[in-house]
């Protein structure tokens, strides 16, 4: 949206998080930085239950999403790291409160339900989703106008992501190998230990987007979701991992670090003539010439 008048059409919550940053009367670079401030303090909440999640956070997180995530995609990375959280309650079995974040994450960017609908379908009880999709089922039937809001926008972002196209044949290779590698060294790792298959149906999501990749640039947008969802759930059980081979994981795990952040510097500074990437090149917002944008 334009910083002080609703240009463009954003998910509710965000668009009022924006409204509230404008009725406080911050300058566009400090609401900026305030989102990116609670985005960071969300996602160190999220990951601060265990030394290794820290080092997740630190080894993953950090190099494939926290620039993003507080630079420039700002709306998904507050989203992402709402439901981070709302994930987080559904593993305590605080279903309330799992709710409750899972809404304020998904008013921010509905991409954040591709991140809690994978969790929700293995967490939680058969007859608790029936109940809910029914809820919502009924909410509808009584009014229709109630849900036209959230199918308009997503209307819209259809539209907008059949009109780009991935860049090359190879684009989405970078976050399916750094999931496939994540799924591989688990489960390697995870020996004498029951997996979920959670984490199957994560890798077959990502696979899927990948291929969806090749034909619009939303499959790319999906295996950032997925690669997401792929280290939240190495986040929620690498604490099982025996003392004998964490070892060797975080080794892996750095290296992997290391290549992702490497790939991240290598997309701000490369430019290619007529594909449209959100590094393609980089720009803080305060470089281009138009008004200031949230």
């Amino acid at each position: 949206m334009r910083y002080g008048e609703s240009a463009a059409r954003y998910e509710p919550g965000f668009e009022f998080l924006g409204k509230t940053l404008i009725y406080l009367d911050l300058s566009p670079r400090i609401a900026l930085a305030t989102i990116g401030l609670i985005t960071t303090l969300l996602l160190c909440k999220s990951f601060a239950a265990s030394k290794r999640q820290m080092l997740v956070m630190t080894l993953l997180v950090f190099p494939l999403y926290f620039f993003d995530f507080t630079m420039n995609g700002i709306r998904y990375g507050l989203s992402f790291s709402l439901a981070a959280i709302s994930i987080d309650k559904l593993y305590l079995k605080k279903y309330r409160s799992a709710t409750i974040w899972a809404v304020i994450a998904i008013s921010m960017q509905y991409s954040a339900a591709l991140v809690i609908l994978p969790f929700i379908g293995a967490l939680v009880k058969k007859r608790y989703i029936f109940i809910f999709i029914s809820l919502i089922i009924l909410s509808y039937l009584a009014s229709p106008a109630l849900f036209s809001l959230f199918t308009d926008r997503i209307s819209g972002k259809t539209d907008a992501y059949s009109e780009i196209f991935s860049p090359s044949l190879f684009s989405g290779l970078a976050p399916l190998l750094t999931t496939l590698v994540i799924y591989i060294v688990f489960l390697y790792f995870n020996k004498g230990n029951l997996s979920s298959k959670l984490i199957h149906v994560i890798l077959v999501l990502e696979i899927f987007s990948f291929i969806m990749a090749k034909f619009t640039y939303a499959g790319l947008r999906f295996q950032g979701v997925f690669m997401f969802c792929m280290i939240l759930y190495l986040k929620h059980n690498i604490d099982i991992i025996s003392i004998g081979y964490i070892r060797k994981l975080i080794y892996i795990l750095i290296l992997l670090s290391i290549a992702s952040l490497m790939l991240f510097l290598k997309n701000i500074y490369v430019t290619v003539d007529g594909d449209m990437s959100p590094y393609l090149p980089y720009k803080f917002f305060w470089e281009e010439q138009r008004p200031y944008t949230l």
